[in-house]
């Protein structure tokens, strides 16, 4: 299992004036196996520890990523980094192109007792392969709270 940990993200106004809070992944590749990921918010040192589950007081939001697989196209099929070939070059989007996850936190955020700033931690598995490190990859990832 993979475990993540963030470094602190402000939260901007007090939580009572909170609307609805997302934290949003940026870059979540998906080119690789289908994987699930749960997500715990924290303020201060405290940490989930690596058993802890959707029960954990901690615990914010989980997400599944039924993702591509293997590739079994021909050469360059699942290069998604690729380049336009022209300047009139319309083709969309490669499919495998990484995208952007959002998950509602605001119970959770909510929960907290007004932190000037809170930590992700993100446990993320395959169902093949427990053991995995590089289960879930992403750019970043950012906390917006919306009044």
């Amino acid at each position: 299992m993979q475990r993540w940990t963030s470094e602190p993200l402000m939260v901007p106004t007090l939580v009572e004036q909170i609307t609805s809070a997302q934290l949003e992944f940026a870059g979540v590749r998906h080119d690789g196996p289908s994987f699930t990921f749960y997500a715990f918010l924290t303020a201060g040192d405290e940490r989930p520890s690596a058993d802890a589950g959707r029960d954990d007081a901690s615990f914010a939001a989980a997400m599944t990523v039924f993702a591509h697989g293997e590739c079994w196209g021909g050469a360059g099929h699942c290069d998604w980094k690729r380049e336009p070939v022209s300047a009139f070059d319309r083709r969309p989007e490669h499919h495998l192109t990484p995208h952007t996850l959002t998950l509602d936190v605001t119970e959770r955020l909510k929960a907290l007792e007004n932190p000037d700033e809170v930590t992700v931690t993100i446990f993320a598995s395959r169902p093949t392969e427990r053991g995995a490190e590089d289960v879930m990859r992403f750019e970043r990832v950012s906390l917006y709270c919306y009044r």
